[in-house]
């Protein structure tokens, strides 16, 4: 009898608990994007850099249950990026789409966004996009709402319930490339070049590039084509890229572990707050109500275990994430480099060894 009290009293909590944390459901009429496809290769072809998402959460939210939103949201800033990157590649209008661990100001095109919002109901993401001249493509909010069917998923088969909104950042991404010059997409990848040179010797290039207070990058000249300093600048770009792909690929290990568990969370959190909604309709009807209220609540009680289930798989993930990542390997110019630690330390220690080697190549 205790037990089933306790039952009761933790479901009548639990009603209250999810009517505080999730947001009132919006009836919403998903809008149908359809992603855009490259029919021939793209000339020049831009290379796109997206950053791990920005977690979103308000100082409220981390007081509310900061137990229950961080470590989640820590796996969906690693996850949801990788999402993007694959619906960018499948559009075929770019060249290489890798996710990053930090913001590159050295990028062709560079994307951030923040999680503004995800339930299983609504995806809400703030994105910005900008490219190497400081040209602002994007900056703006895109939502989705999910449907029931969007979760009558196979386990072999998984289809992203808000993949609308990504197509919809490819096809906004999309008509700004369209309507740039040639002239303005070479100018993207000239300043991405120099950028870089910059960065790896700001008192060699410092000179053919300034900021407007406005920000943006304006170029005074280019070094010649066959400047060994800059010919130099360019070897060691590819051999980051090479470097970037293998951080690239640890993302796209992440996504693919996380995928069927996070699939199946966002079902049951998308089924707990719809049962929570179908109770407070419920209880607006009077005590006739109250045997299928119950049972509403019995489904609650039952998805939310789940839910719980799959929440603490993607907690244990997203703080795993780190500690197993696979130490980096690279050759730069036949000198193996072994680097460890997160994928941001190794990120900015390839950046410092880049430049080290740069300066005593040049002796500076």
């Amino acid at each position: 009898m205790q037990l089933y009290l306790r039952k009761i009293s933790f479901m009548a909590g639990l009603l209250v608990i999810t009517s505080c944390a999730a947001p009132p459901v919006i009836e919403q009429k998903p809008e149908t994007i359809d992603l855009i496809k490259a029919g021939v290769p793209q000339n020049p072809a831009l290379n796109i850099s997206v950053v791990v998402f920005d977690k979103g959460l308000t100082s409220n939210q981390q007081s509310i249950g900061a137990k229950v939103f961080a470590p989640l949201r820590t796996a969906e800033a690693d996850y949801l990026p990788f999402t993007l990157r694959e619906t960018l590649v499948e559009s075929g209008h770019w060249g290489a789409v890798r996710v990053l661990p930090e913001v590159d100001p050295t990028a062709e095109v560079l994307v951030t966004a923040e999680i503004l919002s995800s339930n299983g109901v609504e995806l809400k993401l703030h994105v910005r996009a900008t490219d190497s001249t400081g040209r602002i493509w994007l900056d703006q909010e895109y939502s989705d709402w999910a449907t029931d069917h969007a979760y009558e998923f196979d386990e072999e088969n998984l289809v992203e319930p808000f993949q609308d909104l990504f197509n919809k950042v490819a096809k906004d991404m999309y008509m700004v490339r369209e309507n740039l010059a040639e002239f303005e997409l070479s100018h993207v990848l000239d300043t991405a070049t120099l950028r870089y040179a910059l960065a790896l010797s700001p008192q060699a290039f410092g000179e053919y590039i300034t900021a407007t207070d406005d920000g943006l990058i304006q170029m005074s000249g280019l070094p010649a084509r066959d400047d060994a300093m800059y010919v130099r600048v360019n070897k060691i770009r590819e051999s980051e890229y090479a470097f970037i792909d293998t951080v690239d690929e640890q993302f796209e290990n992440f996504y693919k572990k996380m995928r069927l568990t996070y699939a199946y969370w966002r079902r049951y959190s998308y089924e707990l707050i719809e049962y929570s909604k179908k109770i407070e309709q419920s209880g607006s009807i009077g005590a006739r109500s109250r045997e299928g209220s119950w049972t509403s609540m019995e489904n609650v009680y039952k998805t939310y275990k789940e839910s719980k289930m799959n929440e603490d798989s993607l907690r244990e993930m997203a703080a795993s994430f780190d500690n197993e990542i696979s130490p980096t390997v690279t050759e730069l110019e036949g000198t193996v480099i072994r680097l460890n630690g997160s994928l941001q330390a190794q990120y900015e220690e390839w950046r410092r060894l880049l430049q080290e080697i740069y300066a005593t190549e040049r002796g500076s």
